[in-house]
């Protein structure tokens, strides 16, 4: 009997749930790393990258070098809040 939410896991998910199960926090590693691990192409984590880095807390990716490096800050990489203290803080400078 199939689990009713056992839909396969895009792209996305999985290196999300790489960087989440698979990396210590703080430890940088290389984009050729990630692609070696997950058997995504280059290209691919690239622009995925770039997406979790838009859009996901916790998260960071940046060219140093020749190379582009990715880290978390946290256990666990979450997808950004809209409505945060932060927020407000960036907007208009004000303490909440």
């Amino acid at each position: 009997m199939a689990l009713a939410n056992s839909s396969p896991k895009s792209g996305l998910e999985k290196i999300i749930d790489y960087f989440n199960n698979s990396l210590e926090v703080n430890y940088p590693i290389a984009i050729a790393k990630i692609v070696e691990d997950t058997g995504f192409s280059w290209s691919f984590v690239k622009k995925t990258l770039t997406k979790i880095k838009e859009e996901y807390d916790g998260f960071h990716f940046e060219k140093s070098g020749n190379t582009w490096i990715s880290w978390k800050d946290r256990d666990h990489i979450i997808k950004k809040l809209d409505d945060t203290c932060s927020r407000f803080l960036k907007n208009n400078g004000k303490e909440c």
